[in-house]
Parts: structure tokens; C-alpha cells; sequence
């Protein structure tokens, strides 16, 4: 049997525990070693998942005495480029990194060029790229099931960098990773609300425009209900997706909604129910990354620059909010235009008072994030 890669976490959070259920799934990692501003966090994921690794409140001590193979950065965004130029700084075989890629596009881009000049592959985590309900609607588009894509409709909520960069990520891999060639968006911000510590509007709507000719539109915080999925429609029908089923309607089905729930690799729907997603995406996320180490594959399919493009997709809604026009991509704005506009007075909240909308998942007496972007939480 193969010897496992060693994997080291960075931040014991919510998220912590997705990849390493996943590296320990798949079957072909370790974890050696946490790192963690609390040492309460790292002791619940020794009892969580019944490993002994050893601890650290230092992340770069961790990295200097572990020297891991694999690292996995899962603090809040604001740490997201800190801890991946770090780990890069140790020469790990690879990074996987949560998402939202960073909290700018310019530290985004910072991380990748370290990752680069350091000989690392860098992944970012939008792991519904590796749910089999979005792969078999990527292959139904690429197969002309609905002829040409028209427009993808989808929600979202909670901010737009952390729920709805899956979102945009979603429209690329659903469009075999067409480019996004201009964003057209707006924002309402009245209140000072923050998530992870990432400033982040009330509302949001965001126009996307594929330079192959679909275009996407999504609404934030502007319904009542959202979900992670989409309705697609094509110029010869439409599929409705989520994380589960694929919906097909055209032609061929008679006029009548055809339904497909594939199981994954490592789990199936019917017995983990809403919980299928994050398992069979977290195992075969890993179980992919470790393919790519051992060069059986040349990329992975969440290799940084599809995370860039996600967050650039994000950032550009907020520039077209700033500069009141529609954004062409590239980005050129390597700071978060959200941050500007507030910080400028173009976007004063008429309700003042920071509140972070993830305070509950900080621990003892804090009620925000640590101000270092060192922070672990």
C-alpha cells in the first residue's frame, strides 16, 4: 500500500473539518499535525475524527518542525494569502486552500505567485466541482443536451465572496470553464455587516456575460430562499440543477422533466441524504489532489487560477457598483472595491454598527475575528 501523504491543518474551524474528512476518506493521507490560535479547537477534532496529531498554536513552527507534504489552509479569509504564502515558503507538495480565494485580488495573486516560484500546487476549495450532479450537467451542456446555453439563473445569500464564489465558480464548470469576458452588477450595503471578518454587502445583483455566449444572472440576498445549483436554459431546453439531482428537459424527454441523482465515488444519496454533498465532494477533492501530486493527472480541477476567476467574477459586481459601468474583465482593481467604496465615504452605512453574521462560530468572549490576518478562527 501506497505511503500515505502527510497533511497539516491551518485553522480548526468549521471548514477544518470537511477536508480533513476528506483526506481521511479517501484513504491516501495523514494528518500529522494542527495549528490553532485554541487549543480547544484542535482537542474537538482529536475526538471528532479519533486522531492523535500533534498541536500548535504556531502555524509557522508547525511548518518548520512538520515539513508536510500537503498543507491545508482553512482559517477566515483574511488569513487565507498569509498561510498559503508561509506553507509555500516550506515547499509542501501541494496547498489546498479554502475558498474565497483571499480577501483581495491582488493577495490572491500573491498567493499563486508564491506557490509558482516555490515549485507548489495550490488548489482552491470549491469542492461542488467534484459533486456528480454538476459533472453530468457539464456534460449534458458539453454533449448539446439544451442546445446553446442561454442563461443560468441562480441565488445566493449571506455575502457574495463566501456563498456565491461558488456560485460563479459553478457557472465556469457547468460551461467546461469558459471565460468570463464582462460583469455587470450593483450593491445595496446600509448596514455595516461583515462575514468572517470580510466586509460584505446587504444585497447584490451580478450580470455575467461567457465569451462563448451564455450569460449567468445572480441574485444575492434577494430572496427568500437560495440553494447551490441552477436553473440553466438552453436554446433546445433547460436543466434545473442542485447538489443532488439533475433535472433534464428537452426534446428527447418528451416535454417532460427527466431526473438523474448519480452517486459518487465514495457515498451515495440515498443513504447520506443532505449530508452527500459534503462527503463524496470533500473525498474526491482529496482523493484528486493526491492524483495530481503523484503526476497520474496534469491539473486539478480546482487548481488556483479557477479560483481566481471566481473571485475576480465577485470583485467585478462590486467595481461595476463603484465605477457605476460595466466591468471587462481582466480585473485591474487589485483591492476589494467593496472595501473602497465604504472606506472612500461612497458607501456610508445608514445604520451604523459592525456585526459580523459568523460571530457565532467564534469561541470564549470575542464577538469579531482577531485583527492580525494571521488569525485562526
Amino acid at each position: 500500500m501506497p505511503t500515505p501523504h502527510r497533511v497539516a491543518i491551518i485553522g480548526c474551524g468549521l471548514m477544518s473539518r470537511n477536508h480533513i474528512r476528506g483526506y481521511l476518506d479517501c484513504g491516501r493521507y495523514q494528518i500529522v499535525a494542527l495549528a490553532d490560535l485554541n487549543e480547544s479547537a484542535m482537542h474537538e477534532v482529536d475526538q471528532q475524527f479519533r486522531i492523535s496529531p500533534r498541536h500548535y498554536t504556531d502555524a509557522r513552527e508547525m511548518l518548520k518542525r512538520e515539513r508536510p507534504e500537503v498543507v491545508s489552509v482553512c482559517t477566515w479569509h483574511i488569513g487565507h494569502a498569509t498561510w498559503t504564502i508561509a506553507a509555500a515558503a516550506h515547499r509542501p507538495k501541494a496547498i489546498l486552500c479554502e475558498k474565497p480565494m483571499a480577501d483581495t485580488l491582488g493577495r490572491a495573486e500573491q498567493m499563486m505567485v508564491a506557490c509558482r516560484r516555490s515549485g507548489v500546487k495550490l488548489a482552491i476549495a470549491h469542492q461542488r466541482r467534484f459533486l456528480p450532479a454538476y459533472t453530468l450537467a457539464r456534460t449534458l451542456i458539453a454533449q448539446g443536451a439544451i442546445g446553446d446555453v442561454q442563461l443560468i439563473q441562480s441565488t445566493g445569500g449571506d455575502g457574495l465572496p463566501n456563498y456565491s464564489s461558488h456560485q460563479t465558480d459553478m457557472y465556469r464548470y457547468l460551461l467546461s470553464d469558459d471565460e468570463c469576458v464582462w460583469v455587470m452588477g450593483n450593491v445595496e450595503r446600509k448596514s455595516d455587516r461583515y462575514e468572517r471578518n470580510t466586509r460584505i454587502e446587504d444585497c447584490g445583483v451580478g450580470v455575467f456575460q461567457f465569451q462563448k455566449g451564455a450569460r449567468a444572472l445572480l441574485l444575492s440576498d434577494l430572496v427568500p430562499h437560495y440553494y447551490q445549483g441552477a436553473l440553466i436554459i438552453g436554446s433546445a431546453g433547460m436543466i434545473q440543477l442542485t447538489t443532488q439531482h439533475v433535472q433534464l428537459l428537452n426534446g428527447e424527454t418528451n416535454g417532460r422533466w427527466q431526473s438523474h441523482v448519480p452517486d459518487g465515488r465514495f457515498y451515495k444519496v440515498a443513504e447520506q441524504g443532505e449530508q452527500f454533498e459534503w462527503l463524496e465532494a470533500g473525498a474526491a477533492q482529496a482523493d484528486e489532489l493526491a492524483d495530481w501530486i503523484e503526476g497520474k493527472i496534469e491539473t486539478h480541477r480546482g487548481e488556483a487560477t479557477n479560483g481566481y476567476k471566481a473571485l475576480e467574477m465577485i470583485h467585478a459586481v462590486y467595481e461595476s457598483a463603484r465605477c457605476h459601468e460595466k466591468v471587462v474583465l481582466p480585473l485591474q482593481t487589485r483591492v476589494n472595491p467593496l472595501d473602497i467604496m465604504v472606506e472612500s465615504g461612497h458607501l456610508i452605512p445608514q445604520r451604523p454598527g459592525r456585526y459580523d453574521i459568523r460571530a457565532f462560530l467564534l469561541r470564549g468572549e470575542r464577538m469579531t475575528s482577531d485583527d492580525e490576518p494571521d488569525a485562526h478562527a
